[in-house]
C-alpha cells in the first residue's frame, strides 16, 4: 500500500508540472535571475569592501600643526607651543618623569648639601651641541645668567631667580649655590641648557644651536623640520619631525583622518566624542589643572576636623567629576598630581554620608529633627556658606549638588555666587567659609603658598606646613617621595584642601601605532623619538607634506 501510494503522488505530481509547464519555467528564470543578481551585489560589495580597507604605511616622519611662532626664542618666549616643544630641541641638568619626579639629563652624577642648599654636579663628557661643540660648565653658569638677566618676561625665571650663583669647578664639574636652602630643589634645575658660545639673548629666529635630541634643520613660510641631533648624548632620534603652520580655519580632525597630520592635543567636553566619531584614536592626557574645595579654618565651625572630613564624605566626587568634567576628568583624594612622584592614589574619603553622620553624633553633633538642622555639642547651629564665582557656570552647577549633598548630614548650606573680582578679593582677604577653586600647577608642585599661615585659608598645622616645606628642600629623589608619603596621609587627615577632580586633556591620532604615545601635560611630544606609527597610504592631498630635507630655508 505504501508503494501504491508513492506512485499515485508520483503520477500526480508529473501531471500537474505538465499542465503548467510555462509558469514553472517562468518561476525557474524568475528565482535563477533573483539568485544571480543577489550573487552579483554580493560580489560587489566584497570587491568594494575589499578597496575601502585602508593600508597603512609605516613612516619615520611625524606630522604636527602649530601656531606660527612669533618667538623661537627659548629663554624668552612665553607662547605655549614654542614651550611645548623645547624638550625636543634642548636638554636640561634635569627632567621631569611622567610622574613629576626628578632624574639627571646631561648630569653625570650629583650629590646634594641640604643645610647648604648647594648641589654639586659633573656633566657627562659626551654631550655636545648640534654644532659639534660639547656641552660645559662655562655653557651652565651662562645658562642661568641670562635667564637671570631676561628677568620675569621669560619662562624659566622662577626656576633662575633662586641660584644665587654657578661656581666652575673644572669643564665638566659645577656647584649650585640656591639662594636659600628651603628652595634648593632638584626640580628649580629642570630648563633648557644653551651655548654660551652661540645663543643670543635677543634673537627670535628660528635657526638655534641647540642641546637636545633634536636640531632645527630647514624652515620656511609654511613650517620648519626637526632632524636627529647627531651630537645627543643619548639614544639617537629613530623619527624625523615636520612642524606646518596651522591655517585658521583649517580641519585638522581631517587632515588627521587622511595622514597629512599625526596628531594633536585636543581640550573640550566634546573633544573625545569627535574623535570616537571620526574614528580616531584618543589618547586621555592628565592635566596640571583641577577643581577643589577649600575651608576656612578661621571659621569656628570648620576649625572642626571631624566637620571637614563629615562634609568631605557626604559628596559623592566621583559623580561630580562625571556629570561636569564632560567624560575627561579623573577624581583625585589629594591636590597633588594623581600618582606624583610614584606614590599610588591617595585613597581619600569614600562617599558615605551614613559613616559621616555616625561620625558627627559620636563626636556630639545633634540633628533638630523639625527644622533638618545640625547642632554643635554646645547648641550651636551650623551656619556654612559656600563662596563660587559667577562667571564659572560648572562651579555654580556644582554648587548646587554640593548643597543637595550637604543636606544628607543635615548641613543648610547658603551659597554665595559673586563676581570674579569681588570673589578674588574675598579669597584674598579670607572672609568665606568654604569655596570651590581651581588652580594650573607648574611641574614643579611646589605647593607651600596654599599652605601658608597668612594664606587665604588661615591653616596652622606646622606637622603639615613642614612636609610642605621639605618638599622643596635639597633632598634625594628617595627621601622626597617618603616625605611625600607622610604629606599625603597627613592632607587625607586633615583635609583643608580636598580635590573634586582633574581635568584630562587628549593626544587625537589617526594612523596606527605599534605601541600608543605617551603624552604628558608639560610635553605632549613625549618620547616622539621613537614613537612607531603607520600612516593611512591613501593621502589624496599630499601638498601639506614636505619632503623632508629638502625645504628651502628663508633668508
Amino acid at each position: 500500500m505504501k508503494i501504491e501510494s508513492n506512485r499515485s503522488l508520483l503520477r500526480d505530481t508529473v501531471d500537474f508540472l505538465h499542465k503548467n509547464i510555462i509558469v514553472v519555467i517562468v518561476c525557474f528564470v524568475v528565482i535563477s535571475g533573483i539568485i544571480a543578481t543577489l550573487f552579483i551585489y554580493l560580489d560587489k560589495d566584497s570587491e568594494k569592501e575589499k578597496k575601502d580597507v585602508t593600508k597603512f604605511q609605516a613612516s619615520d616622519t611625524l606630522y604636527f600643526s602649530i601656531r606660527q611662532p612669533q618667538n623661537m626664542n627659548i629663554l624668552k618666549s612665553n607662547e605655549v607651543d614654542v614651550n611645548q616643544m623645547w624638550h625636543l630641541l634642548y636638554s636640561g641638568l634635569f627632567y621631569f618623569n611622567k610622574d613629576l619626579s626628578v632624574a639627571p639629563d646631561l648630569v653625570e652624577t650629583y650629590k646634594t648639601d641640604e643645610s647648604t642648599g648647594t648641589v654639586s654636579l659633573k656633566l657627562k663628557s659626551n654631550g655636545s651641541f648640534s654644532d659639534g661643540s660639547q656641552i660645559k660648565a662655562d655653557d651652565v653658569e651662562y645658562t642661568v645668567d641670562t635667564i637671570k638677566e631676561i628677568g620675569e618676561e621669560g619662562p624659566f625665571f622662577s626656576y633662575g631667580n633662586k641660584i644665587s650663583s654657578v661656581e666652575k669647578t673644572g669643564d665638566f664639574d659645577v656647584t649650585i649655590h640656591f639662594a636659600s636652602p628651603s628652595d634648593a630643589s632638584l626640580s628649580n634645575l629642570v630648563f633648557p641648557i644653551v651655548s654660551s658660545k652661540s645663543f643670543q639673548k635677543d634673537s627670535t629666529e628660528y635657526e638655534q644651536v641647540t642641546s637636545g635630541i633634536y636640531a632645527l634643520t630647514s624652515h620656511n613660510e609654511n613650517g620648519f623640520n626637526l632632524s636627529p641631533n647627531k651630537g645627543y648624548f643619548g639614544e639617537k632620534a629613530a623619527n624625523k619631525l615636520v612642524f606646518t603652520f596651522a591655517k585658521q580655519g583649517e580641519d585638522l580632525n581631517g587632515l588627521i583622518t587622511i595622514g597629512a597630520l599625526t596628531s594633536k592635543l585636543a581640550k573640550g567636553i566634546n573633544s573625545q566624542s569627535d574623535a570616537d566619531d571620526l574614528q580616531l584614536n584618543f589618547t586621555p592626557i592628565t592635566s596640571n589643572r583641577m577643581e577643589y574645595i577649600g575651608f576656612n579654618f578661621r571659621n569656628v565651625f570648620l576649625k572642626d576636623k571631624t566637620l571637614r572630613r563629615a562634609i568631605v564624605k557626604s559628596i559623592n566626587f566621583n559623580s561630580l567629576v562625571e556629570d561636569y568634567f564632560g567624560g575627561l576628568g579623573l577624581p583625585n583624594g589629594t591636590i597633588y598630581f594623581p600618582g606624583f612622584l610614584g606614590v599610588k592614589k591617595s585613597k581619600g574619603m569614600d562617599y558615605s554620608p551614613s559613616k559621616a553622620v555616625v561620625s558627627l553624633e559620636n563626636k556630639g553633633y545633634k540633628k533638630i529633627d523639625d527644622s533638618n538642622s545640625l547642632l554643635t555639642k554646645k547648641g550651636e547651629k551650623v551656619n556654612l556658606k559656600l563662596l563660587i564665582n559667577d562667571s564659572n557656570p560648572l562651579r555654580v552647577s556644582m554648587a548646587e549638588d554640593i548643597k543637595n549633598y550637604l543636606k544628607k548630614i543635615n548641613i543648610d548650606l547658603q551659597i554665595e555666587s559673586v563676581p570674579d573680582s569681588d570673589y578674588f578679593s574675598r579669597l584674598g582677604e579670607g572672609n568665606f567659609d568654604m569655596f570651590i577653586g581651581g588652580m594650573d600647577f607648574d611641574p614643579r608642585y611646589d605647593l607651600r603658598k596654599l599652605f601658608d599661615k597668612s594664606g587665604s585659608i588661615g591653616y596652622s598645622n606646622e606637622d603639615v606646613i613642614n612636609l610642605v616645606d621639605q618638599m622643596e628642600h635639597c633632598i634625594s629623589s628617595d627621601k622626597r617621595q617618603k616625605v611625600f608619603k607622610m604629606l599625603s596621609d597627613r592632607l587625607t587627615e586633615d583635609v583643608p584642601y580636598y580635590c573634586i577632580g582633574y581635568y584630562e586633556y587628549g593626544l587625537v591620532s589617526g594612523g596606527k601605532w605599534e605601541k600608543k604615545p605617551d603624552p604628558t601635560f608639560f610635553n605632549i611630544y613625549n618620547g616622539c623619538e621613537n614613537w612607531k606609527w603607520s600612516r593611512p597610504d591613501s593621502v589624496k592631498d599630499k601638498s601639506n607634506l614636505k619632503d623632508d630635507g629638502k625645504d628651502d630655508k628663508s633668508e
